[in-house]
Order: C-alpha cells, then sequence, then structure tokens
C-alpha cells in the first residue's frame, strides 16, 4: 500500500471534521485523522508525527471527557 494514500486519507478527514458541526463529531473525526497520521508516521519513521498525533489524540479524549462530565453536571442540575 503507498504510504501517501494513508497520509491523503488522514488530512482528508480532518478537513471534513473541520466541516461538521457539533464539538463531539469534529473532535471524533480529528482523532481518526489524527490516528491516521500516526500510522502514517510509523510508514515513513516520523517520530515527531507520532509523537504530535498521540498528543492530540490524547488532548481530544481530555476535551470530551470534560465535555461528558459538564454535560452530566448540567443534567443533574436540570432535575
Amino acid at each position: 500500500m503507498n504510504n501517501e494514500i494513508i497520509g491523503i486519507t488522514a488530512t482528508v478527514v480532518i478537513l471534513i471534521g473541520f466541516m461538521l458541526n457539533g464539538e463531539v463529531k469534529i473532535r471524533i473525526f480529528d482523532m481518526i485523522g489524527a490516528a491516521l497520521f500516526i500510522l502514517y508516521g510509523v510508514l515513513i519513521g516520523s517520530l515527531s508525527n507520532i509523537l504530535l498525533n498521540g498528543a492530540l489524540i490524547v488532548i481530544h479524549l481530555v476535551k470530551l471527557r470534560k465535555f461528558e462530565n459538564e454535560k452530566n453536571r448540567q443534567a443533574k442540575e436540570a432535575n
């Protein structure tokens, strides 16, 4: 498989994420794109690519967790 296809697919997934509405959808698409970029980085031997996209996945996961906790807190307050 051509490594560039993975990199281009990752780029397209992230670009689609920018066109979506809703924080959760955007972050999920960005995490998928970042995971593909990690794979791409492994295949081409790019440590900086792996580290950056690994950190982005962690950041997205933390933000999604905070978003979910806030949503749950608001639901409890509404009751």
